[in-house]
């Protein structure tokens, strides 16, 4: 299901800022993560995070949220996410990803649904997930259970190659980040060779450029080709 989110109050911020993004950008982000959750209803570290993270981007544009409880359910080549998005991704045998709507194995060590009501989830068999996006975002997040390997990664490219940490291990994770005023096409999830879920997929839209930045863009371009008609006009002189 793909729906649209209103503000929400901060709770427990968590956010670091990289100091790998390129000048006058600041990526940052809200990660929080619970040993041994066993279930959706123990994991007040990661909903913290997820809490924040929807405080942080409530004011940024148009935020979509996907659960994955209304589309298909079993493989698929591409998913279609609502909102201009979409989801690709292999396992690590080269097989398309999976939609589940029931646990592979213990929360802890596999993940699942994080949906409050809800059953469906992404479920990855190592490989990677890529989120893709027909209209460009400025934040992303998401829940990540049941990981059993470290050295998962977000990784996306806002005019600079940019990669965030997913931390967990055996547990929850919410990780999320915001940067602000770029434009991101695509946000690619990369695990190793274990079984694990993510669920509640958020992503926010970038803003369109103002009128006044469309203006002078336009008046830039009407100047380039007057320079260009002057210069046509002194070489035929």
């Amino acid at each position: 299901m793909l729906s649209k989110i209103g503000a929400l109050s901060a709770c427990g911020l968590l956010a670091a800022t990289l100091t790998a993004a390129p000048a006058n950008a600041a990526v940052v982000v809200y990660s929080g993560y619970d040993a041994n959750a066993t279930s959706i209803s123990t994991k007040p570290k990661a909903d913290a995070a997820h809490n924040a993270y929807l405080a942080a981007v409530a004011g940024l544009g148009d935020t979509h949220l996907a659960t994955f409880e209304n589309g298909p359910v079993g493989a698929f080549a591409s998913y279609d996410l609502g909102g201009g998005a979409t989801l690709t991704g292999l396992d690590i045998g080269k097989k398309n990803q999976t939609i589940r709507s029931s646990p592979l194995c213990q929360f802890s060590a596999c993940g699942g649904n994080t949906t409050v009501g809800g059953k469906n989830f992404l479920f990855i068999n190592g490989g990677t997930a890529t989120f893709s996006f027909a209209n460009p975002i400025q934040a992303f997040g998401a829940y990540f259970t049941g990981a059993q390997f470290s050295g998962l990664t977000l990784t996306f490219d806002d005019g600079a190659a940019q990669s965030v940490g997913v931390p967990g291990f055996f547990g929850a994770d919410y990780v999320g980040f915001t940067d602000v005023g770029r434009q991101i096409r695509q946000v690619t999830f990369t695990s190793r060779g274990d079984f694990m879920s993510i669920d509640d997929v958020s992503f926010t839209l970038s803003a369109a450029p103002e009128p006044a930045t469309w203006a002078l863009m336009i008046s830039g371009f009407g100047m380039a080709g007057a320079s260009l008609r002057a210069r046509r006009r002194m070489l035929r002189a």
